[in-house]
């Protein structure tokens, strides 16, 4: 993972290699309606993975090949609230070469870590995340093995987090198709959950998810 430079857009927060992609990467829709946009659709992930491949060299010198990354997730975040709003694809990476050297234009700093250790850290204050890459940790904790994870995604697919923001008297719940509370707005919605409680810092609190 990497450290933000804090000149730049969520300055201090520690994420994964990325970055706004580039026309060499492929071709992308001049104009993309989030609701009927094809974020899965191949040109358009093909794209994204060139995208996933060239970030992670210059920030960090890591070379990753194409035909090893694996679609994880896709992201937006809410209307409301972040100072940006991207359309982020996630992929794993099960293998690399090289050795680490941080573009200091962008970052400050780059440790090799665990999903589980990233979140020991960020909740005592000490590895400050963003709601997507707290999650994606999150989802990778539970992991047996990298087998595991790529078997996964193979039967199940990426995961869409197309978030929506939603008033609750518990503080800013941030959620998800599945939620009962994605169509309609209303917190307190009965049925099943697949959101988070976060900070007005932007902090994850706790993270609730369950079946109807």
């Amino acid at each position: 993972m990497v450290r933000r430079n804090q000149n730049l857009t969520f300055g201090g927060s520690w994420t994964f290699p990325g970055g706004v992609l580039e026309p060499a990467d492929g071709p992308v829709p001049e104009v993309a309606d989030e609701q009927t946009q094809q974020w899965g659709g191949p040109s358009l992930l093909s794209t994204a993975a060139h995208g996933a491949a060239r970030e992670t060299e210059e920030e960090t010198a890591l070379v990753v090949t194409l035909q090893s990354l694996a679609w994880f997730s896709h992201w937006i975040p809410p209307t409301i609230g972040p100072p940006k709003r991207f359309s982020t694809w996630f992929f794993i990476a099960p293998e690399h070469r090289g050795e680490i050297v941080v573009d200091a234009s962008e970052n400050d700093e780059a440790r090799w870590i665990s999903p589980g250790d990233a979140l020991s850290a960020s909740h005592a204050g000490d590895f400050p995340l963003t709601v997507p890459t707290w999650v994606t940790l999150d989802d990778l904790q539970n992991r047996q093995s990298v087998a595991s994870l790529l078997d996964s995604i193979l039967t199940q697919g990426a995961q869409f987090h197309h978030t929506r923001s939603v008033p609750s008297d518990r503080g800013r719940v941030l959620c998800w198709e599945g939620d009962a509370a994605y169509e309609n707005g209303l917190a307190e919605t009965p049925g099943p959950r697949n959101r988070v409680l976060a900070s007005n810092e932007g902090a994850v609190v706790q993270r609730i998810k369950t079946e109807p």
